[in-house]
């Protein structure tokens, strides 16, 4: 009996400590991106001011809301944006995210820069099979 109270006792405590980590991870200021990868329309859920190494975010397929993407940045450097001709025309950041499974495996990597003084990224993502997706992504601001 006592056994049994003990294991009961323990359950509760995971699941009162999942429970906060929850609503910590809901409660942290993340900035709302939506966009493309090639075609297909993602949320993201960013920190900027994460430094290399670090859970910066996550995102999802809109199809598939679920299933989150862990991203970590890897690379991030303050970057003068170049047009088409190489002649700057705007100041921004380059960022690198490494994006992880669910299962925890490395599956893909956004690099691009920052645009309209953090209002949106743009660049390439490349999955796990070394094929390149442009992809988009805007700053959606919400109403708090």
């Amino acid at each position: 009996m006592l056994m049994k109270q003990t294991l009961i006792a323990i359950l509760l405590c995971l699941l009162c400590s999942t429970q906060t980590v929850l609503a910590q991870t809901q409660d942290t200021d993340y900035q709302k991106f939506v966009g493309k990868i090639g075609t297909y329309d993602v949320t993201l859920l960013f920190k900027p001011e994460t430094t290399p190494g670090q859970n910066c975010g996550y995102y999802f397929y809109n199809d598939r809301p679920k299933t989150h993407f862990t991203l970590i940045t890897k690379f991030y450097e303050a970057k003068m944006r170049e047009d088409a001709t190489g002649m700057p025309v705007a100041y921004g950041h380059h960022w690198i995210l490494e994006e992880y499974s669910p299962k925890g495996n490395h599956t893909g990597t956004f690099d691009g820069i920052e645009v309209e003084m953090g209002d949106g990224f743009d660049g390439t993502f490349t999955n796990q099979k070394g094929e390149q997706f442009k992809f988009e992504l805007v700053r959606k601001y919400e109403e708090k």
